[in-house]
């Protein structure tokens, strides 16, 4: 968000006139604060600076103080010190406020203080964004005449509970100067945040012949749950890749175009969510070169040798690469892991994630990128770089302690300033697809976008709708078999398990009994995506060659139970219209004969 642009931009200078001649300006005084951020029901924060300039010579005193705050949302600032009330001096230009402080009392004499206290109206430090309030205080810059930077924060009970207070204070109520030289603070409070998805996309058959396409929509995740509230025309079939991708297949004619429209809800939570694993998989999956992944590259595995862990990795990533706003003016073409190392200076989302991904498979980590949609009121600060209606693409890694996947970002991490997109996430990324087994595919929605077209193909709004709740009712079985069976022989069919609701379900068991010939079937689906179907193959041989009767299938899903019924007929009923035909034949012949005699 804008207010994270304050994130180190706390810059104060000191103009001082010097009782003697001095040859130099710098690291006469020591700057001590104690800083009070208070947040008011509607957001608007009160920004109190108590400052103590403590002179560090004998012959100078300060007369001036400036301070340089990167945003304009400055509002009623109010400045004394020992004389009375200072007339500050504002300038608001590119964005940013500029204070200046002329004092009204001369404080000379090594070790003597001079306190002051600026106090200004903050409009951005605090923001609603759908149902979330988010608040981020800015770090400071280093200086050397900076001395204790102590932090204190107080929000309105009806902002509820915090989501994530990042990091927590020093000493459980303040933080100090150590972590504000470090990117400042960030907190949310809340518990999840709801977004309303209307996604297009563009088919094309270019061929004469039949053929079918997959596109994928927003999956769950470890950090979303997704309703898919309304898609037209519906698929064919939804299925969930190695990836946890919602594949929806469409069958196409030779020549034909089809234009597809999906409306979901995304509820995103900053942590990952109780009762939602996606697996890992083979681990070759995910610790193996790729396209844009050369994790066998020279400088890539000579880096990874020294890091050994996730953390290292996200530190090195952020440190060593820079970014560059020039390259998201255009069409920023991917460069890769090893060519990022290259031009680090050159890099945007894409650079981040994919020395991310290599540098983890080079140190043995499994990692994979997710594209989607992030949130965000400020580009520069947060920025989007993908063109396909400006995405945003983050890695994760696996943690085999947690058997989990734990997404990071390293690219705001670094925009930022400071502000740690490693030991949480926020409420504003949403997952579109995810890239593990392949660098490139599936492509996200936003990549299926009529040739010549104009206009977004993704639409992303905040929402107080909450997401349904899954009805075991929403699941449906149906039986294929045939109605009847030849004793003596094998009949084969299929038992349809689909899924007719937009929320996926988990944990679904289910069974397969027949009687009286004996088969069985049972398991438990850890998924069904929304919209899909499964099949499973039923089997029943009918062994005894003059049986006769009916047999039965029942199939139970999730409580719900199907029947249906097939008849068992015994070989000899084959006989009863070969022997008439027979019969008729031979008495064609006879009757034949009879007239020729």
């Amino acid at each position: 968000m804008s207010r994270i642009i304050q994130i180190a931009a706390f810059v104060f200078t000191f103009f001082f006139i010097p009782l003697f001649r001095v040859e130099a300006a710098g690291g006469y005084f020591r700057a001590d604060y104690d800083v009070q951020y208070d947040v008011a029901p509607g957001g608007k924060t009160i920004v109190t600076q108590t400052v103590q300039l403590t002179n560090k010579e004998t012959n100078l005193y300060p007369k001036q103080y400036s301070i340089d705050i990167d945003t304009d949302q400055i509002r009623n600032v109010v400045a004394r010190d020992p004389s009375g009330q200072i007339t500050p001096q504002i300038t608001q230009s590119d964005g940013k406020t500029h204070i200046l402080l002329t004092f009204g009392t001369q404080v000379v004499g090594l070790g003597k203080t001079l306190s002051f206290t600026l106090r200004y109206e903050d409009l951005l430090i605090a923001q609603k964004n759908g149902r979330i309030w988010e608040v981020n205080i800015p770090g400071v810059s280093p200086d050397p005449d900076l001395g204790d930077y102590r932090v204190g924060l107080t929000v309105p009970p009806a902002f509820g509970d915090a989501a994530y207070v990042s990091p927590l204070p020093a000493d459980g109520t303040h933080w100090d100067k150590a972590q504000m030289l470090t990117g400042g603070i960030s907190a949310a409070y809340g518990t999840s945040q709801v977004f309303s998805v209307g996604l297009s996309y563009y088919l094309a058959n270019s061929n004469v012949t039949p053929g079918y396409t997959e596109i994928a929509l927003p999956p769950d995740t470890e950090y979303q749950h997704v309703f898919i509230s309304a898609i037209n025309p519906k698929p064919s079939n939804v299925r969930e890749d190695r990836d946890g991708n919602w594949l929806a297949r469409y069958d196409l004619s030779g020549g034909q175009k089809l234009n597809v429209s999906v409306s979901a809800l995304v509820a995103v939570s900053p942590t990952p969510r109780a009762g939602y694993h996606q697996k890992r998989g083979d681990p070759s999956l995910y610790t193996g070169p790729d396209e844009y992944w050369e994790s066998g590259d020279q400088e890539i595995a000579a880096a990874a040798r020294s890091l050994h862990t996730p953390r290292a990795i996200y530190d090195y990533v952020v440190k060593t690469l820079s970014y560059d706003y020039a390259r998201v003016n255009g069409q920023p073409i991917r460069k890769g892991a090893a060519e990022a190392l290259k031009t680090p200076d050159q890099s945007v989302c894409m650079e981040f994630t994919d020395l991310f991904v290599a540098l983890s498979r080079a140190a043995g980590i499994p990692a994979r990128e997710v594209v989607g949609y992030a949130y965000t009121t400020n580009t520069k600060l947060r920025p989007l770089s993908l063109v396909a209606d400006v995405l945003h693409s983050w890695p994760e890694y696996y943690d085999t302690g947690a058997s989990r996947w734990i997404a990071v970002d390293p690219t705001w991490g670094k925009t930022t300033g400071g502000v740690d997109y490693f030991d949480k996430m926020d409420f504003d990324h949403i997952a579109l697809a995810v890239h593990g087994v392949s660098s490139t595919l599936p492509y996200p929605a936003g990549f299926y976008r009529k040739p010549g077209s104009s206009g977004k193909d993704l639409d992303v709004s905040f929402t107080d709708r909450d997401l349904p709740v899954f009805s075991p009712g929403n699941l449906s079985a149906a039986v294929s078999f045939p109605s009847w069976v030849l004793s003596g022989t094998v009949a084969e069919g299929l038992v349809t398990i689909q899924n007719v609701s937009g929320l996926a379900a988990g944990n679904i068991a289910y069974s397969i009994q027949t009687e009286p010939h004996v088969f069985s079937a049972s398991d438990t689906i850890t998924r069904v995506p929304p919209l899909s179907e499964l099949s499973v193959p039923i089997t029943i041989r009918a062994p005894q060659i003059l049986t006769i009767g009916r047999g039965r299938i029942s199939v139970s899903v999730s409580g719900g139970e199907v029947n249906a019924y097939y008849t068992v007929e015994p070989v000899v009923i084959l006989l009863i219209p070969i022997g008439f035909a027979v019969s008729m034949a031979i008495i064609a012949v006879w009757i034949l004969f009879r007239k020729k005699t």
